[in-house]
């Protein structure tokens, strides 16, 4: 087995508020293999942007990280500022979520990104670095590049924006690349281009990805492996097709059926998972999900499961996952 690009284990992340400590991220673990994309889905709240945050070291003073982040052979959270900043941006770079808000208003595209050259490559001209940011522009596939590097952020369309913040990323050839929902508020063209330039941007830096969204169709044609969270903790874990055809826990069966099909009949319900995610001030005592699972039983409300290795690569936290009848998306049965 080749050895992982990046390790993490039991990583808990909490916040202090003025209700108590809010538990965004309780014992995630789980290992990263070169080339490799590592999808990481669930609901708003699940934990999954704190978790990339955590790893990049761009979390607020009010926030705890415990656990470890094996990366070349350090750990992320034991090791000096100086360290941290020359990794970040450098061998691990993140794509985030709103890149309108990413890019500094008051400086061009070019600016800022030659600027990300220049503090991992100091040894690099002005020049050359603003020649490189053409390139990687022209790669990204943003039209006019020799135009666009002297034009602000509010210039740049969305796709156009992520596009840009997707360069910045690949910009010192990272090898681990966090990709926090690249497509959010994107039209489904637009996405596809997008994912098509991720894909191609790390086929050719070789990097492997962890791609945080909420959207498993995005993840059916993009990642090798998926890890669904719910109330800060990894549900289940196997290889991407297994999610969609053997996926052993009822969160996850919820989250497929909520998703349209093209064999619907126009105008019919979709099924959504009944409730509300729980408050990560105020967990439930068991089971997280117990409270929307309708297999769930008294043990659940009392216990939470473990984390169990049900088949080879396919572990799940459900106390009746080997109680599950078959399941198949794609049938309109309850979750």
């Amino acid at each position: 087995m080749p050895t992982p690009i990046l390790s993490v284990s039991d990583l808990t992340v909490s916040f202090r508020t003025r209700k108590g400590t809010a538990e965004a991220v309780r014992g995630l673990s789980y290992d990263l293999m070169p080339g490799e994309t590592l999808a990481i889905v669930g609901e708003s709240g699940s934990g999954k942007s704190v978790s990339a945050l955590a790893l990049m070291g761009l979390l607020p003073t009010t926030a705890t990280v415990d656990g470890t982040a094996t990366f070349d052979g350090n750990d992320l959270f034991t090791m000096k500022k100086e360290q941290r900043r020359k990794i970040r941006g450098g061998p691990m770079a993140m794509i985030f979520q709103d890149p309108m808000t990413a890019f500094n208003p008051v400086h061009t595209i070019g600016d800022q990104l030659s600027e990300a050259i220049r503090i991992h490559q100091p040894d690099v001209s002005k020049g050359d670095a603003l020649a490189e940011v053409e390139h990687l522009l022209r790669q990204v596939g943003v039209p006019e590049p020799g135009r666009r590097v002297h034009q602000y952020p509010h210039e740049f369309s969305g796709g156009m924006r992520q596009r840009a913040m997707i360069a910045m990323a690949i910009a010192n050839k990272p090898v681990v690349l966090l990709a926090d929902e690249p497509t959010t508020a994107l039209d489904v063209t637009i996405q596809a281009q997008v994912m098509e330039v991720l894909a191609e941007a790390q086929e050719a830096t070789g990097s492997a990805m962890i791609l945080i969204t909420h959207d498993l169709g995005l993840v059916a044609g993009t990642a090798d492996r998926v890890i669904v969270m719910y109330g800060g903790r990894s549900f289940e874990e196997c290889a991407t097709r297994d999610v969609f055809y053997e996926s052993r826990n009822p969160y996850t069966r919820g989250l497929l059926q909520s998703i349209p099909r093209l064999t619907d009949e126009r105008g019919a319900a979709l099924s959504p998972i009944p409730g509300s995610p729980p408050s990560i001030v105020s967990m439930p005592k068991g089971c997280a999900f117990a409270p929307r699972c309708v297999h769930r039983t008294a043990v659940c409300e009392e216990t939470s499961a473990d984390w169990e290795q049900i088949d080879i690569g396919h572990w799940t936290r459900c106390h009746h996952h080997d109680e599950l009848p078959s399941f198949d998306p794609r049938d309109e049965v309850d979750a």
